[in-house]
């Protein structure tokens, strides 16, 4: 019996009525969760739209884009950090380390605004400190409520996730005439939820296992460096990169009690649910480029135009995050994937088809792409408890999380990339005129393709994901 196994086999289990009470206890702290993610996010779109404004304001508009950039950058690190860190310390602990952080980092913003570089600490601060909620209400979710009402919450999350993107676009006409660092003071309004953390959000943390800093730190320096490397792409990072996984790898294989088992890393199940996240999120943050591209090239409208139906686009995603859970418990994981793809499918290729008819239509085909990407959350993520013990939860949320981000960077880097190749738009199909119009068809079609690999995919591992069921089952 490896090291690994021997410490999960003293995990301590909570009894049927320790189980019942946290259960309990999770329902009555996910909405204070909830929210504060929610503030957390909004301050991440807000700065998105408004960095610009940032940098001019302070002198420094070469590096404006150090605002979004590099909070992001942090935002995908701690992602993995946060969830993985959720099987050894308690949630209450978390949660109230990163309300901390997210108040300290709007006051210091707030206080500190007429220097740049403190508003990019503050910032940091700000994303990873609320990013702690989020990530804490996931494998919560994963870990205390039952599959019904797992189904429902993380609907509810990624319903969350999209209204604040609405918010976010819709705010783009405006925002600018507010002064920004009143911005920073938003998530403040997190104090008034530390008093229901206290009470209700569970105060349990890992038995029989350590805290493996080694390895966490070395798997945080991977993800950071593909982070950086996506925003600041550079041949030598990915020399850098390669040599940090071998060692990990190495440690994985020959360490005494890695936190990441060879089991875990050997899971047919757990590996199945990524591959298809990688694949379904690959073209997620592509969704709002490409449509400024067709509103400024093609019908040439302005932004707050293109705004306004990005705005319709994120309030559809909303709504089907609301609904998704309902779904997920009607039809079933595997079904819900194979629609999510389908729907995905028919926005691409109906936009590739249907370029030149009308700027609206095209919204209604949007509405459908992110319909099916937002669908497919819900049984992703379910899945994650499906084919892990629930000691191993919060590392299946965490590195969930960087599968997708990475995935959606990856994409993001292949869309440019096709974008900018002159050869992209040289030829049209289905009657596209060479040029702007071929160029954008021409990216849905290869979105299309996507979505049916998508599709592949999960007909190829449903067996994988389908086969194992959750402890609350």
């Amino acid at each position: 019996m490896t090291a690994q196994e021997t410490a999960a086999t003293n995990v301590q289990l909570p009894t049927q009525d320790e189980a019942e009470i946290n259960r309990r206890k999770t329902k009555k702290s996910l909405p204070a969760l909830l929210t504060i993610f929610l503030l957390g996010t909004l301050m991440i779109q807000a700065f998105n739209l408004v960095f610009q404004n940032v940098g001019d304001s302070l002198g420094m508009s070469a590096n404006a884009a150090l605002v979004s950039t590099l909070p992001g950058i942090v935002l995908g690190v701690v992602c993995m950090l946060y969830g993985t860190l959720c099987d050894f310390i308690s949630p209450k602990k978390m949660t109230l380390l990163g309300v901390f952080a997210l108040i300290f980092g709007s006051l210091l913003g707030f206080f500190g605004s007429s220097n740049f570089w403190i508003v990019i600490v503050a910032r940091i601060f700000q994303t990873a400190g609320g990013q702690v909620a989020g990530s804490v209400f996931l494998v919560m979710c994963m870990k205390y409520l039952t599959d019904k009402e797992r189904a429902f919450y993380l609907g509810m999350f990624n319903a969350v996730y999209y209204a604040s993107s609405a918010v976010g676009v819709f705010a783009g006409g405006i925002i600018a005439s507010i002064d920004w660092k009143y911005l920073l003071l938003v998530p403040v309004l997190s104090v008034f939820f530390i008093p229901l953390i206290i009470k209700d959000t569970p105060d349990i943390s890992g038995k029989g296992d350590h805290i493996d800093i080694f390895g966490i730190t070395v798997f945080a320096v991977i993800a950071g460096l593909v982070a950086v490397y996506f925003s600041f792409p550079a041949t030598w990072l990915l020399g850098v990169l390669a040599l940090f996984i071998v060692i990990f790898a190495l440690y994985v294989w020959k360490g005494k009690n890695p936190f990441l088992s060879k089991s875990f890393l050997t899971n047919k199940g757990y590996m199945s649910v990524l591959l298809a996240l990688f694949v379904f999120y690959f073209f997620n943050f592509a969704c709002v480029p490409i449509y400024n591209v067709i509103g400024e090239q093609i019908y040439h409208i302005s932004l707050s135009q293109v705004s306004l139906c990005l705005t319709v686009v994120y309030i559809v995603a909303t709504l089907v995050g609301c609904v998704s859970g309902v779904i997920h418990n009607a039809i079933g994981r595997i079904p819900m994937l194979v629609l999510s793809a389908v729907l995905m499918a028919i926005g691409a290729f109906g936009s590739a088809v249907l370029i030149n008819n009308g700027f609206w239509l095209l919204t209604v085909m949007a509405c459908i792409f992110i319909a099916g990407i937002t669908m497919s959350y819900t049984p992703l993520y379910d899945s994650f408890s499906a084919t892990l013990p629930q000691e191993e939860n919060g590392r299946g949320v965490g590195i969930g999380d960087l599968m997708m981000n990475t995935s959606a960077s990856i994409g993001m880097a292949v869309y440019s990339l096709l974008m900018s190749n002159g050869s992209f738009s040289s030829k049209g199909f289905f009657g596209i005129q060479p040029g702007s119009e071929a160029q954008v068809s021409n990216m849905f079609l290869v979105m299309g393709a996507a979505s049916v690999l998508a599709l592949a995919i999960v007909g190829i591992v449903h067996k994988n994901i389908s086969k194992h069921k959750s402890d609350n089952e």
